[in-house]
């Protein structure tokens, strides 16, 4: 069927109390023009309109221009999926399918919650000399491209006029195009907007992928106004674009945009057109997201990590040697735990001239002198052997204290002995620090298990609430085709009825008139006929009348005389019409001569009468005649008018007969129609509030497993920090202490007795 037009949408919606089947649409009133007319925004695929309804609730009301077959599934998938996902980006929004009535025909709507906000380039323009909100709304940006990957949800027309600023946050509209995971293997109906999408974008291209390109160029854009808020009018921004168009992805080469970030004098901006020419050069699917995992030697150009990891991460470039001319680009410092390491030993290796060793040469030198004299006295007999045996164990274990004590107090023995005291603490805290994290990643993987099973559980009875309300809707529209069926059958047999009632009364009259209709035909021809006759009677009585007055004594017949007429008078022959050849032929003295006289005679008589007689009837008989014919005319004329009028009062009445019958089953189809349409809301509703308290439950459980995932993720990152924090102090005292792994007391007795 055709699909309305704008105008006419405009017409209808200066009524919705008749345009709309909503009832809170239709008690609402749309927002005018000041001429008094809807105010629409019109665009490629529908017309949107403000309307104000009860409770000053606010609706946009996006009238479709386009039939595209699918809407209803399409926006059944993404409300449900964007129902189940809870993000803060998008608006409240319903799929209307009986929505407004347009020349008598209704089509769907849909029926969005009108955002109060400011336009998305309103805003970049009034914030151009603020770039620190710029970069908190490119930081934003990159937070809900996130946020929408991991819902597994793509907008497919992320551009300025599908975006706006609500009190500082951004929220998504116009959802025509979006993809969610219950669409794949779909087309899409658009390909967005030319100075936002890849050029190489179409129809066919429809996965999660398909916002990749459209999000680095609105990113970009913010980070380039927020470093050079000149390229606003430099680039013409504002005009369908913020500073990219079409033009500058299909020939890059000849980009006004990207020149100007590469001669703005910024190293950030250079490495932002590089970073652009090289996604130019890559397929729309192979575009990657917005989140820095991803390796830009793909690109097969050099690697521009540092600039990723400058923006991607937030605002923390504005701090980096790279950017403050603090140092050279690319130089990096060391992390700031090593100075706690610095304050070390000049030497972790004992000194061969140090006091402490002269003292143990010393007295080992004495130590030694006396042994020797012991054995010397026992080898001259002046001593048993137990005294030179004792003298020396006793010397050696001196020795070997005295050399202790002097090993222990050596510098480097001190340092390593706080090393390993330190080395210990940290191994505990590390050790603790790891089990303590055990415990965490567990607590952390038992709340998302349970978490994941309350999910399932109410995912599991919002699909079965939502088949039920399918099948019960299925159920009703079977019974409701049912009964429309059945009254299509009584109207094709009232049809037929009427027909054959109209067919078989107007056969009767018909009939009768048919032969009224016959009898008038041959009203004309029988008064000729008439007027014929009529004329042959008086002709006839004419001649009559004048052979009964000639009398045959007044006639004057050659050869027949006195005698002969008194004659004929006894036998009874007086006048003309007596003269007979049988009444002749019984006359005595009337011979045969005589007879042929008379007969001859009456002959001449005759045909004279006939002479004489008239040749048209008078004007009497011409008036009895005709008025004769035209009172019959008259009178069958009526009676076929009489019949002409029963005839059409009976087919009226046939007629009305079935109008009524007709009326009545069209009341009967608007009594279903209207049952099945309360029928159909309150299981709708009812399954609503079941699904909607689901809901409710889920986010309910979202919101407290968020919670107690935050809490332990917090938890988990503090450990994680300080676990690798521990780590390194840990690997640092390591490596210190095998610097001083010749610091031995072996290496102690070495060095004191035998010097190099």
């Amino acid at each position: 069927m055709a699909w309305p037009t704008p105008q006419e949408y405009n017409e209808a919606i200066q009524n919705p109390a008749t345009a709309f089947v909503d009832p809170e649409l239709r008690a609402g009133q749309p927002v005018l023009t000041p001429l008094g007319l809807p105010r629409p925004i019109t665009g490629g695929f529908a017309s949107v309109y403000q309307m104000v309804c009860a409770h000053q609730r606010v609706w946009a009301v996006r009238c479709f221009l386009r039939d595209f077959g699918d809407h209803q599934e399409r926006y059944a998938a993404i409300s449900d999926h964007l129902a189940r996902a809870n993000l803060p980006y998008m608006v409240n929004f319903s799929f209307l399918a009986d929505g407004i009535r347009v020349g008598g025909r209704i089509h769907p709507l849909l029926k969005m919650q009108w955002v109060e906000g400011e336009s998305f380039l309103a805003y970049v323009e009034r914030n151009l000399q603020a770039p620190t909100r710029l970069l908190d709304l490119a930081q934003q940006w990159v937070q809900m491209a996130q946020t929408l990957a991991r819902a597994g949800v793509a907008h497919g027309d992320l551009q300025h006029g599908n975006v706006m600023v609500v009190q500082g946050r951004l929220k998504l509209i116009d959802y025509d195009g979006m993809y969610v995971p219950a669409l794949s293997g779909r087309q899409s109906h658009e390909v967005g907007h030319r100075n936002y999408q890849h050029p190489q974008r179409s129809e066919t291209i429809f996965s999660p992928e398909i916002d990749h390109f459209s999000t680095w160029i609105i990113y970009s854009s913010l980070v380039a106004l927020a470093a050079e808020p000149a390229l606003w009018r430099q680039l013409h921004g504002g005009d369908e674009c913020l500073i990219f168009r079409r033009e500058d992805f299909v020939r890059p080469e000849q980009s006004a945009a990207l020149a100007a970030l590469e001669q703005a004098g910024d190293v950030r901006l250079e490495r932002l057109a590089d970073l652009l020419r090289r996604l130019l050069v890559l397929a729309p699917e192979q575009i990657p997201p917005i989140d820095g995992q991803f390796d830009l030697n793909a690109m097969r150009a050099r690697p521009a990590a540092p600039w990723v990891q400058d923006y991607v991460t937030g605002v923390r470039a504005a701090s980096s040697p790279a950017t403050t001319g603090q140092g050279k680009p690319g130089h990096q410092t060391a992390p700031s735990w090593i100075g706690d390491f610095i304050n070390l030993p000049a030497s972790s290796t004992f000194s061969s001239k140090s006091d402490s060793f002269v003292r143990a040469r010393l007295v080992a030198a004495l130590s030694a002198a006396f042994v020797v004299a012991a054995w010397l006295l026992l080898a001259m007999g002046a001593v048993g052997l137990a005294a030179p045996a004792l003298l020396t164990a006793a010397l050696v274990a001196g020795n070997t204290g005295h050399l202790a004590h002097l090993y222990w107090r050596k510098p480097e023995v001190v340092a390593r002995r706080a090393i390993h005291s330190r080395l210990s603490t940290v191994q505990k805290s590390w050790s603790a620090a790891g089990r303590t994290l055990s415990l965490a990643e567990r607590e952390r993987g038992q709340i998302q298990h349970v978490y994941a099973q309350q999910c399932a559980r109410i995912d599991r009875l919002i699909g079965k609430e939502q088949t039920a309300e399918q099948r019960q809707l299925a159920h009703y529209n079977q019974r409701r085709q049912q009964a429309l069926d059945a009254l299509q059958v009584q109207r094709h047999r009232a049809q037929q009825e009427e027909v054959l009632t109209v067919q078989r009364v107007e056969s009767s009259y018909r009939e009768r008139i048919g032969d009224i209709d016959r009898q008038l035909a041959a009203i004309q021809q029988g008064e000729a006929t008439a007027r014929r006759r009529l004329l042959e009677q008086r002709r006839q009585q004419f001649v009559t009348d004048f052979l009964s007055r000639q009398k045959i004594e007044k006639a004057l017949i050659a050869g027949i005389g006195p005698g002969v007429k008194e004659r004929l008078k006894q036998y009874g022959i007086v006048r003309v019409t007596d003269v007979t050849a049988a009444r002749l032929a019984g006359v005595a003295g009337i011979g045969a001569a005589r007879a042929d006289v008379l007969l001859t005679w009456r002959q001449r008589v005759e045909a004279l009468a006939w002479q004489a007689a008239p040749t048209k009837l008078d004007r009497r008989d011409e008036r009895d005649v005709h008025r004769h014919h035209e009172q019959l005319h008259a009178r069958l004329g009526r009676e076929r008018e009489q019949l002409e009028r029963k005839l059409a009062k009976k087919i009226s009445k046939v007629r009305e007969q079935a109008a009524r019958r007709m009326t009545g089953l069209a009341e009967q189809e608007t009594r279903l129609e209207e049952r099945h349409r309360d029928q159909i809301a309150e299981m709708r509703k009812r399954h609503r509030e079941r699904v909607l308290a689901l809901r409710s439950e889920r986010t309910v459980v979202e919101k407290h497993s968020a919670r107690f995932l935050a809490a332990v993720e917090q938890e988990t990152n503090r450990l994680a920090q300080t676990q690798q924090r521990l780590e390194r102090e840990r690997t640092l005292l390591k490596t210190e202490l095998d610097r001083y792994a010749r610091a031995s007391f072996p290496g102690y007795i070495r060095r004191a007795f035998l010097p190099r």
